[in-house]
Parts: C-alpha cells; structure tokens; sequence
C-alpha cells in the first residue's frame, strides 16, 4: 500500500494533530494490524515521532495494542464510540427507517438518508432493497454538496443569499464548465430555482455509468432543510414513478419531526 499522502499541500500548523489522523487513517484502511515500522512507512513518519503519537492514542482509547500479532495495533473501541455517539445524535434518524422501509417496498429501490456537514453532505441512514445494487451508497458516504442530489435539494431551500456565499467560496474559483460559461453564477441560482420547484434534484452519479440519484429535501416546520432522502437508479427507471411516492415520503418524514 502506498504511503497516505499528506492532505494541506502547505506546511501543517498542527503536525503533531495531522499525524494522529493520519495514523488513524491508516490503521482504519488496513485490513490488519500494523506494527510500529509498519505504520511509520505508511504515513511517511519517522518512527519515533509515529511511537510518541501512538502512546498518546492508546492512552486516548482510540488505538489499542493487537492480541494475535505481537507489538502491533489497531483501531480502538473509542473511536467507534465516538462515531455511534454522533450517528445516535441525529434525531432523524429512527424516523427515518419506518418511513424508508415502506417507500422501499413501494419503489423496489434503497434509500438513504443524507445531512449537511458544512459544504459535503454525509449520508447518516440507508435502508438497502435486497435484490439491487447499493450503487456505492453507505452510511458515512460523503461528497461536495455541490455534486449530490441531495445537496443539490437542501441548498435550494436555503435563501439566495447562502446560496452565492456558497457558489462565491466553493464554486467560483474552482470549477468551471463550458455550460455555465455565460453567467455561472446565474446558472447555479437558476438549477436551485428549478430544484425547489419541481421538489427534487437530479443527477448521475459521477463513479458508476448510467446511475441516477433522485432526492428530495425534509424540511422544519419553518421551511428549513434538514435532510435529504434519496433513491439511485439506472436510466431505464421513470423519474415520475419515483419522484412522487419519494417526495411524499419526505413530507411525511417532515411532519414527524414537527
């Protein structure tokens, strides 16, 4: 495997922090436990930097010491503590899964659930249809709000001016397409427009050929985007088939949480 690549390309303010999670990184990418040298090659550490690091986590919980395979480690129970504690946090959830299991049944499709976190969405729930493909989907799955159904779907639902702060910051620089040429920023506003009025966003799914993503937005009761729910497809599916059972799913999930 190779060695993980440092993610700022310039010189870290926090080393000591980017190397604990690079560490993590690499133990949670393994598919066993690593040994002192080993992990010290992977993340390009001298090891005894990686040793003080590493004594830091196991006294943090979030590495341990592995039974089997002498001087070597992995992940600890902390760190998946952490992760449910967050997961169990949001209180969309468990409503979630009553509501995806029948539209599940109804559209012969999975489903899953998706927040924002800061400018990617995050996809907290997904409830699988056992005869089809997950299409990549799975809980922890995150990508550029910019790039997902699902962040496409929030984000109209967000005033004007959140969504130019976001296109200024995220976009503007960026990325530029031969399609938006013209006036980018005015495309953008206009995609949003059109998201919020037919209630759904659509896109295709960038990693697998021939994939679609249909999602919706569940909004508070003061009209604020909360979630997303959405449904991958191939092209042979009718959007209209989808788009309505799926959207009254989400106004249902909407109404629970009140």
């Amino acid at each position: 495997m190779k060695p993980i690549e440092s993610s700022p390309p310039e010189k870290s303010k926090a080393p000591a922090v980017d190397g604990a999670l690079d560490i993590m990184q690499a133990l949670v990418q393994s598919t066993y436990p690593l040994s002192l040298t080993e992990i010290a090659d992977r993340v390009n550490m001298p090891v005894a930097s990686c040793h003080r690091i590493i004594n830091t986590l196991l006294r943090r919980g979030l590495v341990v010491q592995d039974l089997q395979r002498r001087k070597s480690y992995c992940m600890g129970a902390m760190l998946f503590q952490m992760a449910s504690a967050a997961y169990f946090q949001q209180p969309i959830v468990p409503l979630f899964h009553s509501i995806a299991d029948v539209l599940k049944n109804e559209l012969h499709q999975a489903v899953n659930l998706s927040v924002l976190a800061g400018s990617h969405t995050l996809v907290v729930a997904h409830v699988p249809w056992p005869f089809v493909e997950n299409h990549g989907v799975y809980v922890g799955l995150s990508n550029v709000l910019h790039r997902t159904a699902a962040g496409k779907a929030m984000m109209s639902m967000h005033p004007a001016a959140i969504q130019k702060q976001y296109w200024e910051t995220y976009i503007a620089e960026r990325e530029t397409t031969a399609d938006n040429a013209g006036n980018p920023l005015e495309a953008w506003l206009h995609e949003l427009a059109e998201v919020k009025r037919v209630g759904y966003a659509l896109t295709r799914t960038e990693t697998l050929a021939g994939v679609f993503t249909l999602a919706a937005p569940v909004l508070n009761r003061r009209g604020e985007p909360l979630a997303a729910m959405a449904v991958c497809f191939d092209t042979q599916r009718d959007i209209r088939a989808i788009a309505t059972p799926l959207i009254q799913a989400t106004w249902q999930l909407s109404a629970r949480l009140g």
